[in-house]
């Protein structure tokens, strides 16, 4: 693996004579600097558990439902509908809210996390309604990969069946 170089630090006259975007890159490096400081001294002090741990509660004092309400509109079918930002990952695009620990987190796993309590090992929100931009607590599920994976099976057979039938 590639090391990262070291952000050589400009003396003070150089960082008087930068341009303006110059000195937001430089602030940029400082505080990138600065979370891997924070980051190497929380991770000689914990176990990668206490970590998790500690990343739930962080997630859980940072996001709360006087957060969520201004990004949710609520339709007549029952859903709520995401309005806030999107995020593509691994080609499928997720409602995301921005801020807290490692700059977001899904929406759908947040609004979980409030209602259901924290997920168990290796779970993830899954929804029971067919709506991607879904937000409601009552369509949020904790799900594994194996249970979902077995559901679109079963689902990909049934509709197989229904075209040979016609």
């Amino acid at each position: 693996m590639a090391r990262i170089k070291k952000y050589r630090r400009p003396t003070r006259e150089q960082v008087k004579a930068m341009s303006p975007a110059e000195k937001l890159e430089h602030q940029r490096a400082l505080d990138r600097e600065k979370k891997a400081r924070k980051w190497r001294r929380l991770k000689e002090a914990t176990t990668k558990r206490e970590r998790t741990q500690l990343a739930v509660e962080q997630v859980t004092r940072k996001f709360n439902w006087e957060s969520l309400l201004p990004h949710i509109d609520k339709q007549p079918n029952g859903c709520w509908r995401w309005t806030g930002a999107f995020k593509e990952r691994a080609g499928v695009v997720r409602p995301w809210m921005k801020g807290g620990a490692l700059g977001g987190m899904r929406a759908d796993h947040i609004v979980c996390c409030l209602y259901r309590g924290r997920p168990p090992p290796n779970c993830f929100a899954a929804r029971t309604c067919e709506s991607i931009d879904c937000v409601a607590p009552e369509h949020l599920v904790w799900s594994s990969r194996a249970v979902e994976t077995a559901k679109g099976r079963r689902r990909h057979e049934q509709e197989e069946l229904a075209g040979r039938v016609e």
